[in-house]
């Protein structure tokens, strides 16, 4: 099974870490627009990406930039965890979830012939979405000071996020993905998506908690274009 925490520390060195190798020199900025669409388990994650890179004269080969992403979550029966499970191990257990969600991202990738290889995260981001019941449910039976285990519980999309890839309560995403230039005005970018979407209670249960979340990781497929300055 695909280690999910290996995977984010992945993207954030490779991102983060590619700030070393920038120089000071001439700049080329280049921007385009990814359309794609993420599934598995009957999880759909689509997703419109803008981005914009700055390309090194002395190194054409790699290049850094930001990018705004709008993206939705669509899943059937999902059981949302709070951030620190302790021994209680409850959860909202919801029939389906859904959120969407705006980001700015930080990027990194390699341009070698027709090919760009690279990464994502998100640094910031809002989510909004419907309000949704869930269940506040138990695995085993321990002593309830809440009042709220076994009961309807509203819901909704956690607003405001940071730093998904480093913090565990936050809403968001993160990429790695391998984009083809078929033609200079069309490509394609296969990746793999690897995200959290998060539900705040206006109530506060076992422990304090009022944040639930659940990790996903998907393939996606877009299609690219580029734009010209």
């Amino acid at each position: 099974m695909f280690n999910m925490k290996i995977f984010r520390i992945a993207i954030i060195i490779s991102v983060l870490c590619s700030i070393n190798t920038f120089a000071q020199s001439t700049a080329r900025v280049t921007s385009g627009v990814d359309l794609g669409l993420g599934y598995q388990d009957k999880i759909w994650v689509p997703a419109i990406m803008y981005h914009q890179d700055l390309g090194m004269a002395n190194f054409p080969w790699f290049r850094i930039g930001w990018g705004v992403r709008t993206w939705g979550y669509y899943a059937g029966p999902t059981n949302l965890d709070p951030e620190a499970k302790g021994s209680s191990n409850d959860y909202l257990k919801y029939k389906k979830t859904s959120s969407n969600g705006l980001s700015v991202l930080f990027g990194a990738n390699f341009r070698l012939g027709s090919f760009d290889i690279g990464a994502n995260t998100d640094l910031i981001a809002v989510a909004f979405g419907a309000k949704r019941n869930g269940t506040y449910t138990k695995n085993y039976p321990l002593e309830d000071g809440t009042g709220y285990i076994n009961k309807i519980v509203s819901s909704k999309p956690s607003f405001i996020n940071a730093l998904p890839a480093i913090l565990n309560d936050q809403a968001g995403q993160s990429e790695v993905y391998i984009r083809y230039w078929i033609t200079t005005t069309i490509g394609v970018k296969v990746g793999y998506v690897m995200g959290r979407t998060t539900y705040s209670t206006a109530e506060k249960l076992e422990n304090g908690q009022s944040r639930f979340s659940t990790n996903y990781a998907v393939p996606s497929v877009s299609v690219s274009f580029p734009l010209y300055n």
